[in-house]
């Protein structure tokens, strides 16, 4: 009778042993999978407590080595490859034991990258569940799959139960050993328990500040805060959530150290996101503040020159908007416009313009250099990103009177359009149906069909009037748009940027654990054998679970901003993000539609 194939997986560590010592091979058994993890002297086995239980498995002997003995069997090691002798039905598959204290280990499912706070929601995401898993719930999964995943969690095992087996008989080196680790634990909970008494409550308080609703704004159907008036409050608001998550994040980056081995026995699935998130938010915060040194240290070095030229800046900006304005008023590129309607704008738009520039303008550039000032201390001890959050916000205020500008250019053009949509309707007998939301058939008077012809003539010939300041406007929101976001994008990469991940790729890949490979190799002496290997994550899996993670991020934000009566799912994360497509902002350049980016505010 043929027999059934086994597989044994034996570490690399522990081929062909050099010790002449009566050794046992101590390790576990499955239906058809055999998991090697030491060598023990037969005369300490009985002695030692190797009972580790799931699944009614524990530890005991697979053969022997040096010796013979009638209940096991011996194993024998080639001279050549230094590899043990196989029977014919066995297959041998090599593998690297895991660190867990490096948090190595080998896992069947890619993990996921998370460096956010919050708990990533699986539900929270479309199509989040496919149907080979909904098929699963019903037939179960295959038993081979199932073998391969608990012989995946006795492999990550190894550290932990050579540690069981050496832990009776330590020596005196290994007690010194352990006492300072535990007086490092000790030092290191003093820390946090005082970090967590002082600063935190502070951090708590900066948020609650910021993050207290000053007002609803039905039309967002959000509530407006200090964080979401300000870039600079708003990433002093991310900065203080980012020290007041610091302590959970280091509590549970202790706890998956202390309680690696716990997991991978109850069969919980364990992943470095803990270490990924604590070190990625150390790194990112550090960072920061030692670029913003960097930069605050160039700022006060050309503290005057800087002043001369934010000043010339904002009086070149003033300038061209002034003259922009006067050359719609004349025929601009040669087109005929209408004088008075074109006169009527740029008047107002000058008066408002000169308003801004005695009020605003003047001012600023009076105190332009404590304006600098102010911004170099905060970039000193804010980091770099205050720098980024404070020219948002003086962009913001620079341009506030040009938005102005595009928002009336905007709604007028909008309001002639729809106009003249309906008027339109006049020439072939229908009109809009208000009550049914449709176009019906309609016969008009002829006092109202000629009504309706000289209206529609007018708002015909002034149309080009109205689109001349309106693209004129549109170009330069969607210049100011460009820079807006830009400038947003840079906010997210230096608050968001999974750097630690990065390095992990480039420097570690047994961290970042993607799946397992079983390549087939071939011994100088003919053999064949498999080396198990853990296949890294690929840089798009990486990109594509950062963005998953920043999705729900995104999501639980913008659901702190909301009514309880206005409950924000992933679709509006989407829509938010479709704000700065091409097609979107053409879109609405075309139907007169307010241009905006994504609300960074709302949504980081």
């Amino acid at each position: 009778m043929q027999k059934s194939v086994v597989s044994i997986f034996w570490p690399t560590d522990l081929l062909n042993p050099v010790s002449d010592h009566n050794l046992v091979v101590v390790g576990y058994k499955l239906n058809s999978q055999i998991v090697v993890i030491d060598y023990i002297q037969y005369c300490n086995f009985k002695k030692l407590n190797l009972q580790i239980e799931r699944n009614n498995l524990c530890l005991e002997i697979i053969g022997t080595v040096n010796f013979h003995h009638l209940n096991y069997r011996n194993f024998r090691f080639d001279d050549c490859t230094n590899k043990p002798v196989m029977e014919p039905h066995e297959n041998l598959i090599l593998f690297k034991p895991p660190l867990s204290k490096k948090l190595e280990y080998y896992s069947i499912n890619p993990i996921s990258v998370d460096i956010f706070w919050t708990v990533t929601s699986q539900d929270a995401l479309p199509c989040s569940q496919t149907s080979p898993n909904k098929l699963a719930l019903h037939f179960g999964r295959p038993s081979k799959t199932r073998d391969l995943e608990d012989v995946m969690k006795f492999i990550n095992l190894t550290e932990y139960t050579r540690y069981k087996l050496l832990h009776s008989h330590r020596n005196k080196g290994s007690f010194y050993k352990d006492t300072i680790g535990h007086f490092i634990n000790w030092i290191g909970s003093v820390v946090l328990a005082l970090y967590c008494a002082t600063f935190q409550p502070i951090c708590r308080k900066i948020i609650n500040v910021l993050s207290y609703p000053l007002w609803f704004n039905p039309e967002t159907k959000t509530y407006v805060t200090l964080s979401t008036c300000s870039f600079v409050l708003h990433q002093l608001n991310f900065r203080a959530k980012q020290f007041h998550h610091l302590p959970m994040q280091f509590q549970r980056l202790r706890n998956s150290n202390y309680e690696t081995e716990k997991l991978l026995i109850k069969g919980t699935r364990f992943s470095p996101s803990e270490y990924i998130k604590f070190y990625n938010s150390l790194w990112l915060i550090l960072n920061d503040l030692l670029m913003g040194i960097v930069m605050s240290n160039f700022l006060s070095k050309h503290h005057s020159m800087l002043v001369q030229g934010t000043n010339l800046l904002i009086s070149k900006f003033e300038d061209s908007l002034l003259y922009l304005i006067k050359w719609l008023m004349n025929s601009p590129g040669g087109f005929k416009l209408n004088n008075e309607l074109a006169e009527f704008f740029g008047e107002l738009f000058m008066w408002v313009l000169d308003f801004w520039n005695e009020y605003v303008l003047r001012t600023m550039i009076i105190n332009s250099s404590t304006i600098i000032r102010a911004i170099t201390l905060l970039v000193k001890f804010g980091g770099l990103n205050m720098l980024i959050a404070s020219i948002m916000d003086i962009l913001d205020l620079l341009c506030m009177h040009l938005r102005c500008f595009y928002f009336a250019s905007t709604r007028v053009f909008n309001w002639q359009s729809h106009i003249l949509q309906s008027l339109f309707r006049l020439f072939y007998g229908k009109k809009y149906n208000i009550l049914r939301n449709r176009i019906d058939s309609h016969n008009y008077e002829f006092d109202q069909l000629l009504f309706g012809i000289i209206i529609f003539t007018l708002l015909v010939y002034l149309l080009p009037t109205v689109i001349a300041f309106y693209l004129s406007f549109a170009v330069g929101r969607l210049l100011t748009l460009v820079l807006h976001t830009a400038l947003e994008n840079l906010l997210v990469t230096f608050n968001h940027l999974p750097i630690v991940v990065l390095l992990l790729k480039a420097k570690h890949k047994e961290r970042l654990p993607g799946g397992v490979i079983f390549e087939c190799r071939t011994a100088h002496n003919g053999t064949h054998y498999f080396m198990l290997m853990a296949r890294p994550l690929s840089l798009k899996e990486i990109i594509n679970s950062h963005i998953k993670s920043m999705m729900v991020f995104n999501l639980n934000n913008l659901q702190e901003f909301q009514h309880e009566g206005f409950k924000a799912n992933i679709k509006d994360v989407i829509n938010q993000w479709n704000r700065v497509s091409l097609v979107g902002v053409l879109k609405n350049i075309a139907f007169g539609n307010f241009i905006n980016s994504f609300d960074y505010k709302r949504l980081f």
